[in-house]
């Protein structure tokens, strides 16, 4: 039974007689994998703050959380003057320009885990956005209109909801989804980026 009227881990916790949980993962990072991490950052990135992006949503299962490639490339080089950008991801991830190439060299708890070092973390709606929760980033999520809003979002991160549909919840490809995908101005996301980062 599909609901949509509240979040996954409420649906989650109610099996259990568990009210009003605290909406965020958890995952534990061992001192050698944290130091792995650590180590990582300093000869890759610096000491400078930095932003972590995953713009490959995982289609394997739909492919109707993905947001453009060509938008993301946009939103790096709107923002990569004034901060770094780290792309995390999978193994023969197309990557893009201006960023630092992190894809396919870390496993998924340590990816999270530099994504815990970073500023903000950019992404379509996924597993990357629910593991960040764990390390207390906010993440700047893109939500098409496949799923519920409700289902997956969490109230600390900055939750982009580019749909006017739905939820479809189609695993084919969803014309709706990619039309609103496409339409969408990457600038919303640019204006977003900068106030954060003006505000810290």
């Amino acid at each position: 039974y599909h609901r949509s009227d509240s979040h996954i881990i409420e649906q989650c916790c109610e099996v259990y007689g568990i009210q009003d949980p605290e909406l965020k993962c958890y995952i534990e990072i061992d001192i050698n994998s944290q130091e792995w991490v650590d180590s990582l950052i300093k000869k890759e990135i610096g000491d400078e703050p930095f932003i972590t992006i995953e713009p490959i949503s995982k289609e394997n299962y739909t492919k109707n959380r993905r947001y453009p490639f060509e938008k993301w490339q946009s939103i790096v080089d709107n923002l990569s003057p004034d901060i770094k950008f780290a792309q995390v991801g999978q193994k023969g991830s197309r990557v893009l320009n201006n960023v630092i190439d992190l894809t396919g060299r870390t496993s998924f708890s340590n990816t999270a885990a530099i994504i815990g070092k970073s500023s903000l973390f950019l992404s379509s709606e996924g597993g990357l956005v629910h593991a960040a929760t764990a390390f207390n980033t906010t993440s700047v999520v893109v939500i098409t209109g496949y799923q519920s809003e409700k289902m997956v979002a969490y109230p600390q991160n900055i939750n982009v909801n580019i749909s006017s549909h739905g939820p479809c919840g189609l695993k084919s490809e969803c014309v709706e989804c990619k039309l609103e995908a496409d339409r969408h101005d990457p600038l919303e996301i640019v204006n977003i980026v900068k106030r954060f980062l003006s505000e810290r």
